[in-house]
């Protein structure tokens, strides 16, 4: 019916949000003011507050562990944020403060992280003009030697995304192109003027089921489906 059922909000513009993988009832919101926190969909109630980045939160993502039938591990949920500060944090569900931070003077902002859909890294497209790789497993750290490039990000949050059999890697970039690396080798197979020069392709995603299908978005107003 389009009619809304229920208005969140703390006052702070939100930046990113993600559902708790374990429970549908609570999404966490990355927020202008620093901080993530979590509410209840049918309260609306804040239950939870994560307060240690030191710029806007620009996204989340959790780590489960579980395996491919469903079947939940024993090991806590983990949740990953990014930040304008340069750090990566890690927290468990519910627990206030993170239990790792990931952070170097050489790392740079990134914007966007995606999941690898092996579940082993999180991808991250930094602003030094890399994608950079974090691994899941057995220790959540960056992997210096799985790293993506060629791309000209330019400040902008051009979103990763991945082919369903995660051998592919796809991003566009600031100058309106679009690229797709080979996962295992690290090189570019194959480079696209999509859309306006000078208009970032700000978003991609591959079809989940029509494995030769990629869409591509714009600040050019444009949707274009590529096959």
């Amino acid at each position: 019916s389009g009619e809304v059922k229920q208005t969140f909000g703390n006052g702070k513009v939100p930046y990113c949000i993600q559902f708790y993988p374990r429970d549908d009832n609570y999404f966490v919101v990355g927020c202008s003011d620093n901080r993530i926190v979590t509410y209840h969909t049918e309260t609306g109630e804040l239950t939870q507050e994560y307060n240690h980045h030191l710029a806007p939160v620009n996204a989340i993502v959790f780590i489960t562990y579980d395996g491919e039938d469903g079947a939940q591990s024993n090991e806590p949920v983990k949740m990953v944020t990014s930040s304008d500060d340069k750090k990566i944090l890690v927290w468990e569900w519910d627990i206030g403060v993170p239990i790792k931070y990931i952070s170097d003077p050489t790392m740079h902002s990134m914007p966007c992280l995606s999941m690898h859909p092996s579940g082993q890294f999180i991808c991250g497209q930094s602003l030094d003009n890399t994608i950079c790789c974090i691994q899941t497993s057995p220790k959540i750290r960056v992997s210096h030697n799985k790293k993506f490039s060629g791309h000209i990000i330019a400040g902008y949050a051009c979103e990763v995304a991945f082919s369903p059999d995660g051998r592919f890697v796809l991003s566009g970039d600031g100058s309106g192109s679009l690229f797709i690396w080979d996962w295992k080798r690290h090189k570019i197979m194959q480079k696209y003027r999509a859309h306006e020069s000078g208009k970032p392709t700000i978003g991609t995603v591959w079809h989940p089921f029509q494995t030769s299908t990629v869409f591509t978005c714009s600040w050019d107003g444009v949707i274009k489906m590529w096959r």
